[in-house]
């Protein structure tokens, strides 16, 4: 067979690859390979988790399910940089980013690529996500601005929007859960992959307002069904671990802003964060409450030190 020969006949590479970035969530991540693997099209399906040094299993789960690649991390280095780690390394046309608390049914990633596929206005597609009940989960926002991102570095949340209706047709959305959402990897290619100023927080927005930018759509299918589960991931606990997530909120916000507000905005957001978690470290040495987490964040925001693995501990 000739070389021309042997290209023709190769056999395509997968349509889309699964990407979950994990750690110590072993429980969680089972159920989510095993929904994967009941997929519909199974063949054009490739599952790839990047696990950031998990004690718990689960950096071993490709011992029990023999289809899913695990690219094993030494330690903790942050959304952004996991998911950039998995997407060079991804086969697939397409990305479909999924957190471990996520189960899809049979026919969901078949038709997240489907439609893709079909709405070149599109540049990414997600799930309607539901709790075990079948009741819709928080999952539609806007964009944020700066009060927005500051009230969930201190505690809050987005407001969600109104769920659509659960039997229309696709509509499009400013941002929806990073918990599960189709992207065309030529998307990412094109933008030179995820911005790795974003460690752990605000990335799934800075992705969604590229796709705004760009003049394109995000959309949701209200038809097509995902299940959040409840429990099971990993969270902060100890003081090292919460200053980590808690800096890393804030200095995601304050590049996100930066980038899209101007560098004023951004740097106003930082110092005042910083200028908060002093005043509570002073406020909490008074009584002597948790010094370590409260002195540990302010250390974090003064030196910028985002989650990105430039450190081995949170």
């Amino acid at each position: 067979m000739d070389q021309a020969d042997s290209i023709s006949t190769a056999p395509p590479g997968p349509r889309v690859t699964a990407l979950i970035v994990s750690f110590n969530c072993v429980a969680p991540l089972r159920r989510c390979l095993k929904s994967l693997l009941a997929s519909r099209q199974r063949e054009t399906l490739e599952i790839l988790a990047v696990d950031q040094g998990s004690s718990d299993g689960s950096n071993r789960v490709d011992e029990e399910f023999n289809d899913v690649t695990v690219l094993r991390l030494p330690h903790y280095i942050g959304l952004t940089r996991a998911r950039n780690i998995g997407i060079r390394t991804a086969k697939g046309e397409h990305l479909l980013f999924l957190t471990p608390d996520v189960e899809v049914q049979p026919d969901t990633v078949a038709a997240l690529a489907d439609t893709l596929a079909a709405r070149p206005d599109a540049l990414a597609v997600c799930p309607m996500l539901v709790d075990e009940e079948g009741k819709a989960a928080p999952q539609v926002f806007r964009l944020p601005g700066k009060d927005d991102l500051y009230r969930v570095w201190r505690g809050g949340e987005l407001e969600a929007l109104p769920i659509p209706d659960l039997a229309g047709d696709p509509v499009a959305v400013e941002l929806s859960s990073g918990k599960a959402l189709l992207i065309r990897k030529q998307t990412l290619q094109g933008i030179n992959y995820l911005d790795e100023k974003f460690g752990e927080h605000w990335i799934d927005a800075e992705v969604c307002y590229e796709i705004r930018r760009a003049g394109k759509k995000i959309l949701l299918l209200p038809q097509t069904r995902a299940v959040v589960q409840t429990g099971g991931l990993w969270r902060p606990s100890t003081s090292a671990e919460r200053a980590a997530f808690a800096a890393d909120c804030a200095l995601g916000a304050a590049a996100y802003l930066k980038k899209h507000e101007g560098f004023g905005a951004g740097l106003g957001l930082q110092v005042k964060a910083t200028l908060r978690a002093v005043a509570a470290a002073v406020g909490g040495s008074l009584v002597c409450s948790d010094l370590a987490y409260r002195w540990g964040l302010v250390a974090r925001l003064f030196a910028g030190q985002k989650l990105d693995g430039g450190t081995q501990s949170m």
